[in-house]
């Protein structure tokens, strides 16, 4: 008995698969030429065949400036942001010598001195993460060693911050830096 019901649910879940797989390419599929598009504080590079609002990639770019405590300055370059294939990423990521434990891939990529963010579809979080790599590299005088910190940090108040969108004064100061440094306390204080 319990094999015949095995045997059914083996065969709902080869009959469901397909539809899920199918789903999940049609959700990220590529096209050969990218849609150029520019927004207030980046350009975006679109191969994706699902369309980027630039208003939500500006205001994500306002709130990661705004949890870092940047300043923007109109002198300093846009970033690109470059949506493209995760095969594509993940090759650029390996050339540099760079391998992931476990065979994992790099899901999002941030080149410094470039200003290129590569990333395989519009996420809060991982756009959010590379977006602070631009702005710690443009803003901050974070060595390169602290940057993966802050990132992550950045990323964990997208998360789970409740903070509204609005650009402040102050350029990450050596303070600020050691809060975002700090990690995050998932106990309640006492």
């Amino acid at each position: 008995m319990a094999l015949l019901g095995t045997l059914r649910a083996g065969g709902i879940v080869l009959l469901v698969s397909p539809l899920l797989i199918v789903g999940c390419v049609e959700l990220n599929a590529y096209r050969p030429d990218a849609e150029v598009t520019e927004s207030r504080y980046a350009t975006i590079v679109n191969y994706s065949t699902t369309p980027i609002d630039p208003d939500r990639v500006d205001d994500l770019f306002i709130e990661v400036a705004d949890i870092l405590g940047t300043q923007l300055d109109p002198a300093v370059p846009l970033p690109r942001i470059v949506v493209t294939t995760p095969d594509r990423i993940a090759s650029l990521y390996e050339p540099k010598g760079r391998r992931l434990p476990w065979d994992l891939q790099a899901r999002a990529l941030y080149f410094p001195d470039a200003g290129i963010v590569m990333i395989p579809y519009f996420d809060r979080s991982l756009l959010g993460h590379e977006l602070a790599h631009y702005l710690t590299e443009h803003y901050a005088t974070a060595p390169r060693s602290e940057w993966e910190r802050i990132a992550d940090g950045v990323e964990w108040k997208l998360a789970f911050g409740t903070r509204k969108a609005t650009v402040r004064a102050p350029v990450l100061t050596p303070a600020r830096r050691q809060q975002l440094l700090r990690p995050p306390r998932l106990t309640p204080p006492r």
